[in-house]
């Protein structure tokens, strides 16, 4: 994208994310896991799921796996307010790679949750544009912003209006 050097890194932080064959809760409860960082299960659809780790990642993400020990940190903190969560029925597991801005030195949970819009033209990729960072929570937002920059990008004085339809 023309940023070799000069541009955009970011930091990819490896999430995975237990699913259970029922609702086993009827509420999103959030508990500490023996690290100290947060853990949640939740409701979702006819689901439960159970999440999330942050850790950094830099494999191959056509073959990501989790490990025994990231599914045991995740039961092991839900264990504390679910003690019956292992006699449970695991149905699959879901990983993905959050694309978080780049810092070099804090922890994965310290990073920063916020995101830019990127205009690559001034790289030399003209029309390119690039959303880096965020969360999935605001993932509309970012949509919103990314349209707005593109609309900019072309002239256009129309602002994205998805927020006002269901």
């Amino acid at each position: 994208a023309g940023s070799v050097g000069g541009g955009f890194r970011i930091r990819p932080g490896k999430g995975v994310h237990l699913v259970f064959d029922r609702r086993l809760t009827h509420f999103s409860v959030v508990t500490e896991a023996v690290d100290g960082r947060q853990v949640f299960i939740m409701p979702y659809m006819n689901e439960t799921w159970i999440g999330t780790t942050d850790d950094d990642f830099y494999g191959d993400l056509d073959n990501m796996q989790a490990t025994h020990d990231e599914v045991e940190y995740l039961l092991t903190a839900i264990e504390r307010i679910i003690p019956s969560i292992r006699s449970q029925r695991m149905i699959g597991i879901r990983i993905g790679v959050r694309n978080t801005i780049h810092a070099w030195g804090p922890s994965e949970d310290d990073l920063s949750r916020s995101y830019e819009v990127v205009d690559h033209s001034g790289l030399g990729a003209r029309n390119l544009f690039s959303v880096i960072g965020g969360k999935l929570a605001s993932f509309r937002q970012q949509a919103e912003d990314a349209a707005d920059a593109v609309s900019r990008h072309l002239g256009r004085t129309s602002q994205c209006d998805t927020h006002r339809h269901a």
